[in-house]
């Protein structure tokens, strides 16, 4: 179940249930397909949602820079909201003692779990 997203220029970062935490995942735009090499799961849900804000944000500041031309400079709003969500993001994890879990690195040990144990004998 969706519970937020927080939209970057390009991608929108999704805060949904999972059956270990909340999952942030992150979905493109224009063509609505899943990156699924970008995912992480949190076991608390203001700490997920700090992170896609956090994502968001650094998403947005990145696609402004690379729009400028030479000489131009990023609108300070921009960058101070990066600084504020990242600082709010960190603040929250230290607390909660939520760092999160890469999704591939979960996807790999349901996998390993599936597969049974392996009985070694000496």
């Amino acid at each position: 179940m969706l519970l937020s997203a927080s939209e970057g220029r390009h991608w929108r970062y999704e805060v949904c249930e999972h059956e270990d935490g909340y999952l942030v995942q992150m979905r493109d735009l224009t063509t609505g397909e899943l990156d699924e090499d970008f995912s992480t799961i949190f076991r608390t849900l203001p700490v997920a949602f700090a992170y896609a804000e956090m994502s968001a944000a650094y998403e947005r500041y990145a696609a402004c820079e690379l729009e400028l031309s030479e000489g131009e400079l990023i609108d300070l709003d921009i960058g101070i909201d990066v600084e504020a969500t990242e600082r709010h993001f960190i603040d929250l994890s230290d607390r909660l003692h939520d760092s999160g879990i890469n999704g591939v690195v979960i996807q790999a040990w349901e996998r390993e779990s599936q597969r049974g144990t392996a009985r070694i004998l000496h």
